[in-house]
């Protein structure tokens, strides 16, 4: 089989509906397959999915072991040469599937592959994609400077650039979002896919700076387009804690060795400087700085909360 497409379900009941009819829509023509894994949701999630889509394989679960390992026991369910994940918020448009498959086929050392994320306006949203963390990086954000200057090139680099508006428009990127993202079987088996010690958040820059460092360039293709509402939403706090686990985890795997603890620092630092920042100054809005944005309720428990995430996934788990 060529594709296998994967969605991991927890509580989503809800909207799995709408990705699912996407799904059926998009995969007609092709040789493909649909896993759905649900994380024992215990909510009705998995006879919505059996209703709404008998013609898909699904995987229920004993427990709720994480996106990573839901997503894990689907590639092991899957028989596709390409595996392709999808959130089960998102709608994939006709054609997507086709297009990242293309893509890839067109640039083989590319081996992960993502599309374009849209708004409900139709709006291109340039959270397809971010850049790779690095000292720098953290400078800016442990500085406030990324704040300062949302979107800037050089001052908050691991946003996004905006898409150019060609609709052929292809770019290699340093991480694909876990939103949509294919992977070849290949480049799966021989980087050992998503780790499973990451709950969730940090999977998809973790996976996607291991196959960099396995000689892939990912990529992502205007083509392939999908709506994904969820990418707009605020924050909550148990999302930040999740969030800043998954980059403190980036940080102590794939930063140098002698600058891991300086890292760590600027990143606490980020967080203490939001924890205390002047209640007079409204955070950027989500459209303005190409990330969702954060309540600033939020960033005092979260840096007081710092031992229980600074030390990563491989802590927690």
């Amino acid at each position: 089989m060529k594709l296998s497409v994967i969605v991991v379900t927890y509580r989503s009941g809800g909207y799995i509906g709408r990705c699912l009819a996407a799904l059926e829509s998009a995969t007609k023509g092709l040789d493909a397959e649909v896993v759905v894994v649900d994380n024992n949701s215990g909510d009705g999630t998995v006879d919505a999915v059996r209703e709404t889509a008998p013609w898909a394989k699904v995987v229920a679960r004993e427990r709720n072991g994480g996106f990573a390992e839901g997503c894990v026991a689907g590639a092991e369910a899957a028989r596709g040469r390409y595996l392709v994940f999808v959130n089960p918020d998102a709608e994939v448009q006709a054609g997507a599937l086709s297009e990242l498959i293309a893509c890839a086929e067109r640039h083989p050392d590319a081996g992960i592959v993502g599309g374009r994320c849209v708004t409900d306006a139709g709006e291109s949203d340039p959270r397809s994609w971010w850049g790779r963390p690095t000292l720098w990086s953290l400078f800016c954000f442990g500085t406030g400077l990324s704040t300062v200057f949302p979107g800037h090139p050089r001052l908050d680099p691991e946003s996004p650039r905006p898409w150019s508006g060609d609709p052929d428009e292809t770019r290699r990127v340093p991480i694909v979002t876990g939103a949509l993202m294919l992977v070849e079987r290949a480049l799966w088996d021989r980087v050992g896919g998503f780790d499973t010690r990451i709950f969730m958040y940090g999977e998809d820059a973790d996976l996607c700076l291991r196959a960099a460092a396995a000689g892939f360039r990912p990529m992502v293709t205007a083509r392939a387009v999908f709506l994904h509402p969820g990418g707009m939403s605020s924050t909550s706090l148990r999302k930040m804690m999740l969030l800043y686990t998954g980059k403190a985890t980036v940080v102590r795997r794939h930063f140098p060795p002698a600058t891991r603890g300086l890292g760590l620092a600027l990143l606490q630092a980020g967080v203490w400087l939001r924890a205390t920042a002047s209640r007079g100054v409204a955070p950027p809005s989500a459209e303005r700085q190409g990330r969702p944005t954060t309540s600033r309720s939020d960033w005092l428990p979260l840096w007081k909360a710092r031992a229980e995430w600074r030390g990563g996934w491989d802590d927690r788990r």
